[in-house]
């Protein structure tokens, strides 16, 4: 990756417009384009004018892209925080509107893993997973499926080198619901049970899963069985209550999982019960994620408000 693109990766995942960018730093858009697609050299007064605008160190970030097998923990946590603000950021503008951004930081973390050595090789390719898997979510909803398939697929192999639980449980997890939207229930349920049978998981992350399968299971006609995987998802959630979501799980609340329940009931035909679990859910979830547009969709699909199975 060329150290213009890291500075664009920063200023898109703080949000920020390039002529915003360019009036608040006094660059013409014209040239700080030209900087960012290499056209034009990032120079210290470049880098200097970003950091100020944005807050981020982006020198360190341009650098380490430049020499990406000098990388070190602070610019691995410089990428962590950028993908962090840009999941927040998803929350208000939606996934089509962070795509860009996420997938250039898809390319810095995946240069960084590949040549990073010795004790930041797994850190590294601890993030690269991470920032692999949220690709392949944006890219989903975004309707690019064979992409969001290839991202989830680079997610699930970097997890497996690193050897982190968490990230393997997540990258199988939404493979399994790309492949639940896409009617391929087979491959949904099979991916599912693998994440949850992932030995050393953040509990919260299995409570999500468990409720996967239980839709999975209502989806292919199996309503008994789907009782028993909800039931199974209702205990782990009660057990795992005080648990603190981890950062690329921060959406796992009691409403949010309120709506995943009202989802499983909808599919097994309890549209009254499921209609109100959502009411519930939704008032028990956090006022920023109400109108979130992937809570905006499952609360209409479990409200019945829109004809998917899911």
């Amino acid at each position: 990756m060329q150290s213009g693109k890291a500075l664009r990766t920063a200023r898109e995942a703080a949000g920020v417009s390039l002529r915003a960018l360019a009036r608040r730093a006094h660059y013409s858009p014209g040239y700080l384009s030209q900087v960012e697609n290499g056209q034009r050299p990032v120079t210290p007064e470049i880098v200097a004018a970003y950091e100020c605008t944005l807050g981020t160190d982006v020198g360190r970030l341009a650098s380490a892209t430049a020499s990406p097998q000098h990388v070190d923990a602070s610019a691995l946590d410089d990428v962590a925080d950028m993908l962090a603000a840009i999941r927040r950021l998803e929350d208000r503008v939606g996934a089509v509107a962070v795509l860009p951004a996420v997938r250039g930081m898809a390319e810095m973390s995946e240069q960084f893993a590949g040549e990073s050595r010795g004790s930041i090789a797994a850190p590294a390719a601890r993030l690269a997973s991470e920032v692999s898997q949220f690709r392949g979510w944006l890219e989903h909803a975004a309707g690019a499926d064979p992409a969001a398939r290839r991202s989830l697929s680079t997610a699930l192999k970097l997890a497996e080198e690193c050897g982190d639980p968490d990230r393997l449980t997540h990258a199988l997890s939404f493979r399994a619901y790309v492949e639940a939207e896409s009617a391929n229930y087979a491959a949904a349920g099979a991916l599912s049970a693998a994440a949850v049978a992932v030995p050393g998981a953040h509990p919260l992350l299995g409570v999500y899963e468990r409720f996967q399968r239980a839709r999975v299971l209502a989806l292919t006609g199996e309503p008994r069985a789907a009782e028993a995987a909800l039931a199974d998802a209702d205990h782990a959630q009660a057990a795992a209550e005080d648990e603190t979501p981890p950062e690329a799980g921060y959406r796992y609340t009691p409403g949010f999982y309120g709506l995943q329940r009202a989802r499983v009931l909808r599919t097994l035909g309890l549209t009254e019960q499921a209609s109100a679990e959502v009411v519930a859910a939704v008032e028990a979830l956090p006022e920023e994620h109400r109108r979130a547009p992937w809570a905006v969709k499952w609360r209409a699909a479990a409200s019945g408000e829109i004809d998917v199975p899911h």
